[in-house]
């Protein structure tokens, strides 16, 4: 849990930066998180990032199993809170080892969704449908299933704490608007959130340094610097003697890749003398 805690603090540091800088991620999920051997974590990918504004958006952004409640409804008109919803997947991914919501069409999704948290409850649905989920109807008609409220308390209780189940629901919930910012989840100002979060983190265990974290050499620029030379000097060797036997003949000759064997190439003619 330490580890757990020290992760995803620094994903929420993140978050809580571009969203001060009214830049939502829109794509928060597990494969977009990476972590250098020194246990620094990276959110990684801003392909679909976007500058914030009360405006229009694409709904349909953010892989599935981490699309907030309204985007899988439609809604256009969504705040930075979707990518707190996200966080919230990735920490209950950390919590279980495993992905918490895997549907694959929106109408699973969110099947699932009131498995997991319940069904909406009238308020959420008003909210809901202020913000213009075009879908939010015919879901209701056609395919709101019932869950229990507490089906998440009962899911994550066992082996954890209360208060890591309080945590967690600060970003899974229903109405964006309830939903906790990354500075309220950092337990930063004051709102009525903080202190229900700062428990949390004065828990035991507290989140470890990042420097303690389990480290991993990295595989980037692994190869020794000598092997890259010599793999140079050959390289050279064989385009230049390649160029040499096919010296004289129009049109004739390749060079030699040494990256990729199988891919030879013309060299440029040369000038002919007069």
């Amino acid at each position: 849990m330490s580890q757990v805690k020290c992760l995803f603090r620094q994903l929420l540091e993140g978050l809580d930066y571009l969203h001060k800088n009214d830049i939502i991620h829109r794509d928060v999920k597990m494969q977009n998180i990476l972590l250098t051997a020194k246990g620094v974590l990276k959110l990684a990918d801003f392909g679909m990032a976007r500058a914030y504004s009360p405006r229009p958006l694409t709904p349909g952004i953010c892989t599935i199993w981490y699309r907030a409640p309204e985007l899988l409804l439609g809604t256009k008109y969504y705040t930075p809170s979707i990518d707190l919803w996200s966080a919230g997947l990735v920490l209950a991914e950390l919590l279980q080892s495993t992905p918490c919501l895997t549907g694959e069409t929106p109408i699973e999704q969110l099947s699932l969704i009131v498995k997991l948290l319940g069904s909406p409850t009238p308020d959420d649905l008003a909210a809901l449908s202020a913000m213009g989920c075009p879908e939010l109807i015919r879901w209701r008609r056609e395919s709101l299933s019932s869950g229990r409220a507490d089906n998440l308390e009962r899911k994550f209780l066992d082996g954890n704490s209360p208060q890591t189940v309080n945590f967690l629901q600060g970003f899974l919930r229903w109405d964006p608007h309830t939903r906790w910012t990354a500075a309220e989840a950092l337990a930063i100002g004051k709102s009525r959130y903080v202190a229900m979060s700062e428990k949390w983190w004065k828990e035991s265990p507290r989140a470890v340094e990042k420097e303690l974290l389990p480290t991993f050499p990295e595989i980037r620029n692994a190869e020794p610097a000598q092997t890259m030379a010599d793999r140079g000097k050959l390289e050279t060797e064989l385009n230049e003697g390649t160029v040499k036997r096919a010296h004289g003949v129009e049109g004739g000759g390749y060079v030699f890749d040494f990256d990729d064997p199988s891919a030879l190439r013309r060299p440029a003619k040369r000038p002919r003398a007069k």
